[in-house]
C-alpha cells in the first residue's frame, strides 16, 4: 500500500517478523515505514536515518531494497541495532552524531526518522552533547535541532525528500507543541509540503476536553530544492 497524496493513515499492526520486542514502544514499526521507503524511492537508492535508534528505518530498507545507513548517538544502542540488522543484508549502522554526519554533501536519495522527543526519561543522564534526549532546556534542544537539520540538509542531494515523524508533546502537565516547533526549524533548511498524519490504535480515557489520547503522529514532509 503506497501513503500516496492521502493526508492521514491508520497504521497496521507491526509485521511479527521484523518486531522488535525488547525495544517496545520506542522502536517504531516497519509496517509503518515500508510505504513511505517505496513511495520516496527507487530500489537501490540511499536512504539515510539520523536518529537511527533501534534500526527500524534500515530493517524496512532492507525488505524494500534500498541502501540504508543510520547513525545513534548512544553506543549501546548502536550496537544492539547492528545486532538486529546482521539479518537484513545492505544496512549500515553506526554510532554517530546527527548533526556531524560523515558523509559526502548531495548524496542522500531520502532521509526517514523519528525524532529523538524532548522531555522523555531516555539517556537523561548523557554527557555526549549530541545526545538530543538528554537535553532538559527547550529552547537549547530546538537549537540542537536545527544544527542537525543543517547537517542533514547538506548530506541530501537537490530533489530529495526527508520525512519527519514527531508528535506535540504533554510535559509535567502542559503542552508543548514540539511538531509544530520542529516544522518551524525544519523550514529554515528544507522546503516544507503539506504534513501527513499516522493514526494509531490507542484507548481513550479522562474527562479533561483539553486533553486527548494523542492518537496521532505528524509526518513533517520536506524537500531539498
Amino acid at each position: 500500500m503506497h501513503v500516496g497524496v492521502k493526508s492521514w493513515w491508520t497504521v497496521p499492526a507491526e509485521e511479527p517478523e521484523h518486531a522488535l520486542p525488547a525495544a517496545a514502544g520506542q522502536a517504531g514499526l516497519v509496517s509503518q515505514l515500508r510505504p513511505l521507503v517505496r513511495e520516496l524511492s527507487e530500489p537501490g537508492e540511499l536512504v539515510l536515518d539520523p536518529f537511527a535508534g533501534w534500526g527500524t528505518t534500515l530493517v524496512a530498507c532492507s525488505v524494500e531494497g534500498r541502501r540504508g545507513i543510520g547513525f545513534e548517538v548512544n553506543p549501546e544502542r548502536a550496537k544492539e541495532a547492528g545486532r538486529r540488522l546482521a539479518s537484513y543484508p545492505g544496512q549500515e549502522m553506526r554510532c554517530g552524531d546527527a548533526r556531524a554526519l560523515p558523509l559526502e554533501a548531495d548524496s542522500v536519495d531520502l532521509v526517514l526518522c523519528d525524532l529523538p522527543y524532548f522531555g522523555t526519561g531516555l539517556d537523561t543522564d548523557s554527557a555526549d552533547p549530541g545526545q538530543l534526549y538528554a537535553l532538559r532546556e527547550y529552547d537549547v534542544y530546538l537549537d540542537a535541532l536545527d544544527e542537525a537539520f543543517t547537517r542533514i540538509a547538506q548530506v541530501m542531494r537537490p530533489g530529495a525528500h526527508a520525512v519527519i515523524a514527531v508528535q506535540n508533546r504533554r510535559i509535567e502537565g502542559a503542552f508543548v507543541p514540539l511538531a509544530w516547533d520542529a516544522a518551524r526549524v525544519l523550514s529554515r533548511r528544507l522546503t516544507l509540503g503539506d504534513e501527513r498524519i499516522h493514526l494509531y490504535e490507542r484507548p481513550v480515557g479522562g474527562d479533561d476536553p483539553m486533553v486527548s489520547n494523542r492518537a496521532h503522529e505528524y509526518l513533517l514532509m520536506a524537500t531539498k530544492r
